[in-house]
């Protein structure tokens, strides 16, 4: 279980997403305790929600553009 949450809202980010997971994980691994990734998916139709997934991050859909 984790200790804290980062919540990333996503649309469309398939090309920044590996870069900006990469730095959530670097900066939440000096912090005590387990972080969260969640990448909330807004409809995209990329591979964000993919690329979020296979990178570790728990992908939420959020099927209404918004």
């Amino acid at each position: 279980m984790p200790d804290y949450s980062i919540i990333i809202p996503a649309y469309n980010v398939e090309a920044f997403l590996p870069h900006t997971l990469a730095s959530v994980s670097a900066a939440t691994a000096g912090i005590p305790g387990a972080a969260e990734i969640v990448v909330v998916d807004n409809n995209s139709n990329d591979r964000t929600a993919q690329i979020a997934g296979s990178l570790g991050a728990t992908v939420v859909h959020e099927p209404i553009n918004q």
